[in-house]
């Protein structure tokens, strides 16, 4: 039966790409196309864990005003051993003033190989708040979200904080240790000195819990880095 679930995930995945980017080629003959890239690399230490953290973040899209190509990448290494590392394409699409509607797939290369179909809607709320809302469906049939909020408070016209937060949420027990509900809680703040709008050195400060953690699931965890962020 997964073998079967994962087989369709897949074709109705490679239709959802291939027909939404005929869309968008329709719908985008009358507009200008953009695009946006912003690429974050650090390198820091876990408190309480041996060895060295890198990270490597990338968040984009090419696109129009009304219909976009979004892409992110993000990967986390720790002690020379890649754990985590996560691709998403998604079809946007403008619904309102500041907010893209989105669909596409997720791929998750580690720590297991999973596929996942992504529905989400991102923008920016009241107050200049930027909002990340997805809802994935695993190639299991289970179901994830993940709600990500993040605001930025300019200190100086150069130097800029920026305190993020995001949940990650299971329909289901996610193993033996994790309950289902809101499993992972990652607070963090990040300082920034930009050189120019493209070119900024940063140090960030970052805790993860895990509020639905049974006995012998995994700890919370406090995280220093230092990286650059490249905008592009």
């Amino acid at each position: 039966m997964q073998k079967n679930m994962i087989a369709v995930l897949r074709r109705v995945g490679v239709a959802l790409l291939l027909s939404t980017a005929a869309l968008a080629a329709q719908a985008m003959e009358d507009e200008s196309i953009y695009s946006y890239t912003l690429i974050e690399t650090g390198a820091g230490k876990a408190r309480g864990q041996p060895g060295s953290v890198q990270s490597l973040a990338i968040d984009g899209w090419v696109g129009g005003d009304f219909n976009r190509l979004w892409y992110q990448f993000d990967a986390e290494r720790r002690g020379g051993r890649t754990e985590t590392a996560e691709l998403q394409l998604l079809y946007g699409r403008y619904i309102m003033q500041f907010w893209d509607a989105q669909i596409g797939l997720r791929r998750d290369e580690r720590p297991d190989g999973r596929d996942y179909l992504a529905l989400g809607v991102r923008g920016l709320a009241p107050y200049a708040f930027d909002i990340d809302l997805k809802l994935f469906v695993r190639d299991d049939g289970k179901v994830f979200a993940r709600t990500r909020f993040e605001n930025e408070f300019l200190i100086t016209n150069r130097f800029i904080v920026t305190p993020s937060l995001g949940l990650e949420w299971s329909m289901s027990d996610v193993d033996a240790t994790v309950r289902r509900g809101a499993y992972q809680a990652d607070l963090g703040v990040q300082a920034r000195y930009e050189f120019n709008r493209r070119v900024a050195p940063y140090v960030s400060l970052s805790r993860t819990l895990y509020p639905s953690a049974k006995t012998g699931g995994d700890s919370a965890t406090t995280q220093f880095q230092a990286g650059l962020r490249l905008l592009f």
